[in-house]
C-alpha cells in the first residue's frame, strides 16, 4: 500500500520534542493514530540521523510500523500530562496493534504530569 499523503498538521513543541527521542531506536518508525470522534493522523521522522524533523499529517499512513487507538478525550488528556500513557494503555484506553517495543517507548514518553488519572464518572 502506497503511503497516502495528508493535510500536514502542527503538534505542539512539547509533543515534537518528546517524538524526537524516537528517533534514535525506530528511525522512520511512522505511527498511525486512528481517533473514532475526531479526525485520524500520523506521525513519523524524516531526515537522517543527524538532521531530523517530526512531521505529522492529518490522513492514513501507509504500512505505520504502529497504529493507536483511542478517543479525542483520552489523546487530549496523555497530551496535556493529565494522563499517564502507560496508565491509558493498561486501562484499555489505548488499543494499539504493531511494534510492541515502539508502542512502550512511546508511553514512556507520556508520564502525567500531576500524578493524578484522568477519572470519569
Amino acid at each position: 500500500m502506497a503511503n497516502i499523503r495528508g493535510i500536514p498538521m502542527q503538534l505542539p513543541d512539547s509533543v515534537q520534542t518528546r517524538l524526537r527521542h524516537l528517533a534514535c531506536l525506530h528511525p522512520l518508525a511512522r505511527v498511525q493514530f486512528r481517533l473514532p470522534d475526531a479526525c485520524d493522523f500520523y506521525v513519523y521522522i524524516a531526515g537522517t540521523p543527524d538532521n531530523f524533523e517530526v512531521v505529522s499529517e492529518f490522513g492514513q499512513a501507509g504500512a505505520p510500523a504502529l497504529v493507536l487507538e483511542m478517543a479525542n478525550q483520552t489523546l487530549s488528556a496523555i497530551l496535556d500530562g493529565h494522563l499517564n500513557a502507560r496508565h491509558a494503555f493498561l486501562l484499555g484506553d489505548v488499543r494499539y496493534f504493531g511494534d510492541r517495543e515502539l508502542a512502550a517507548a512511546l508511553a514512556s514518553l507520556f508520564p502525567a504530569q500531576s500524578g493524578d488519572l484522568l477519572v470519569e464518572a
